[in-house]
This record gives structure tokens, sequence and C-alpha cells, in this order.
């Protein structure tokens, strides 16, 4: 009981958790259209390729945005930033679900759909991730990151589940889910306006483009989050490809319909859920970093697994095992990196983190070239291979940076206990 208080401690701080339920909601709902749209696009076209492409748009709306993103949110309040872009993710998500109904989307209406909802994710994402380091106190923190990522895994979990229920088992099309998702924010704009506004950041009279080149300074000068970011886009941008390919590899290798992928994206979000659970109290540990390259190695065997699967209910299983690798090694490294951030770069780094996420989705329609000329299998299987490299290499990295001390005024110092490197 002791553990699972100490897993949860930071929703005891009420502004923090009317903020999680929030940003939860919020994820949710996005997370439902970024599973949704490679399948609508994937039915419209036939195409791996096109699958990518529309949801490329998430990507490049993010590129184009998130690093001055990074920087609103280290220079002024959080609440404004984030409650505009929740109202505009609400719109996008409605109009589209409108154009869905209507049979009037296309898969260039997807991407500029995509495009917007990515760039108001941009400047919402680093504002919320930053405002939690305001709204509880300073040895919470490393927890509250963790619990701030459980929710995305929740969301994962949420947003695919009840559209793989709506679709499978009650015949309901993508554009209603759309629409009733849309609802979510009806709940998440009151929340928002709940909480309080918090303090601007420093003042300063610099530009935004000297701040943001000073934080791009800070990460890349610092061994550990320069290596967690690295590693954290490897993850990213292989863990997110099954995404891309499942839908056309149930088409062509299980002639079964592409809308069945929801019900792999389900089982990735249960997985993630699962495995989120315990690890809430294990990321600022000792054992991290090691527990990190673990979740890495799990992920990239669950995609060979994936790949290999000759029947359904088998990738189904083995789905599982990647999710839940991939979505420990996401929550590990994301709070291994905040705890190891000075809290006046919060925004930046976040924003640094969400460039990650952003580069899977312009990368998304490599991943449709290579598999319309290989094979999605054998894409799979490729994806795996990179993953398990990457986590190999990262041990070494880990020796090296387990022997240099905590940095003054990060969280991690502040609690005496490094998150997850080993320091004494």
């Amino acid at each position: 009981m002791r553990r699972l208080r100490a897993n949860f401690a930071a929703l005891a701080v009420r502004n923090f958790r009317l903020q999680w339920v929030a940003s939860t909601l919020g994820t949710t709902a996005f997370m439902t259209r970024f599973v949704l749209v490679p399948i609508i696009a994937f039915e419209l076209s036939e195409s791996y390729v096109a699958s990518g492409l529309a949801a490329m748009g998430n990507g490049v709306g993010t590129l184009i945005l998130t690093s001055y993103g990074g920087v609103i949110a280290d220079r002024f309040s959080k609440k404004p930033t984030v409650l505009i872009s929740h109202i505009a993710e609400g719109l996008v998500i409605a109009g589209s679900g409108i154009l869905i109904v209507t049979d009037l989307i296309t898969v260039p209406l997807l991407f500029v759909s995509t495009l917007i909802g990515g760039s108001a994710f941009a400047l919402t994402g680093p504002a919320r991730q930053s405002w939690v380091a305001e709204l509880v106190p300073g040895e919470l923190v490393p927890n509250a990151i963790a619990l701030q990522q459980m929710g995305v895994n929740i969301a994962q979990v949420l947003g695919p589940t009840v559209a793989s229920i709506a679709v499978l088992a009650f015949g309901v099309d993508a554009g209603s889910i759309y629409l009733g998702v849309a609802l979510l924010f009806v709940v998440v704009i009151p929340l928002t306006l709940m909480l309080p506004r918090t303090p601007p950041g420093s003042a300063t009279r610099r530009t935004p483009l000297r701040d943001l080149q000073d934080g791009f300074r800070y990460a890349k000068g610092n061994p550990r989050i320069r290596a967690l970011l690295l590693f954290l886009l490897v993850i990213v941008i292989c863990g997110f490809a099954i995404q891309i390919l499942i839908p056309g590899i149930l088409f062509r290798e299980f002639s079964r319909s592409a809308d069945e992928a929801v019900l792999v994206n389900a089982v990735l979000g249960v997985a993630a859920l699962s495995i989120n659970l315990p690890l809430a109290g294990l990321v600022g540990g000792r054992h991290a970093w090691l527990l990190l390259i673990g979740a890495a190695v799990l992920m990239g065997v669950g995609l060979w697994l994936v790949a290999w699967s000759p029947v359904f209910w088998l990738l189904l299983v083995f789905s599982a095992l990647a999710g839940a690798g991939r979505s420990a090694a996401l929550l590990i490294d994301q709070s291994i990196m905040m705890s190891h951030t000075r809290p006046e770069y919060f925004g930046r780094v976040t924003s640094f983190i969400l460039i990650m996420f952003a580069l899977q989705s312009v990368i998304a329609p490599v991943w449709g070239l290579i598999a319309d000329a290989i094979g999605g299998r054998e894409t799979l299987l490729l994806v795996g291979a990179i993953v398990v490299g990457a986590a190999v290499l990262m041990l070494p990295a880990w020796r090296r940076i387990e022997r240099l001390p905590l940095e003054a005024g990060t969280p991690a110092a502040a609690t005496e206990a490094p998150a997850g490197d080993g320091d004494e």
C-alpha cells in the first residue's frame, strides 16, 4: 500500500490532479485521431505511402512551431497557451469528423487536419509539461512527470479501445468517432479554466531566437539530456512505425480489414498502461537507466515477433510485448531527462522531445515506401533491429554518464537521489 501511494503521490495535489485529467482527456482525443488517420488513408488508397503521408502532417506542424512553443512555455504563463491550443484541437477534430461523415475527406485533407492538429500540439505540449513543475513541490516533480507520461499511455488505451469497440462491435464509422471524441473538449476546456494562472517565466529582453539557441546549447552541453534525446529519437521513430504498417499488414498478409488495426492499437495501449503502473514509482530509482535499455530491447524483440506472427491472435499477443516495451522506454527516458533538467529549461527541453515525435511523423512515409518495396513484415523486422542495436550502443554511454555529478538546480539534485543514473 505504501508503494502504491508513492506511485501516485503527485495526484494528491489538487491542481496537478485537475491538470492531469484535462491533459489525459485531451491526449485521448489526439491519440484516437492519430490511430484512425492511417486507417482512413489506407482505405481511401490501399497504399502504405498514403497512410504515412496522411500522418506526416502531425510532424510537419510540430516541427514548424514546437521549438518556439518551448520558448513560449519558458517565458509566459502556461494557462493561456494550453487553453487556446485545446480549443484549436477540438475544432480541428470536429471539422475532420464532419468531412469524413459527409464523404468529403481525402488524403490531402487528412494531411491538412493533422498539420493543424500537430501545430496546436506543438504549443500545448511544452507548456503542459513545464506547467507540471509549477503545480507540485520540487520533490514530486519526477513522480509528476512519470504520471503525466502514464496519462499519455492511458490515452493510448482509451482512444484505440473505444474506437475498436465502436467500429468492430457496433459498426460506427470513423467520422462519428471523430465527432464523439471532439466532445471530450467540453470537459477539457472547463477543467483548464479552473487551474490557476501561474506567473510567467524568467523575464528576458532577448529575442525568442536567442532563447531557443540558449536551449539548444543547454541540451547539447548536458551529456545526460543529449544521450536521452538521441535514444528517444530512435524509440519514437521506430516505435510508432507499427501504426503505419499494421493496416497494410492486416490487409495484405492476413486478408483482414484495415479497420481491425484499431484492435491492435488497443492491445498496444493496454500493454502500455499495465507496464506503466509499476514503473511510476521506479523512474527515480538508481536502476532506471538499465530499465530503459531493457525496455527498448523488449520493444525490438516484440516487433520482430509481430513481424513473424503466422496467425492474427499471435500478432495481438506479440503486439502487447512491443507496446509494453515502447511505453516503458518512453516513460523512463522522458522522466530521467526532465529530472536532470533545470526548471527554467523545462519548456525548451520538452519542445525538443516533441521534435522527436514530429520527426517520427515526417519519416512515416519512408516506412511506407520501404514496406511497398520489400513488404510490411520485412520492414517491421528492420525496425526491430534498429531498436535493439541502439539499446546495445546505449550501454557504454550509460556507464560513462553514471559517473558524472548531478547538475545543481535540477529535481534530481534537489532530492539528492539521481533519477536513474546510479550516482551517490
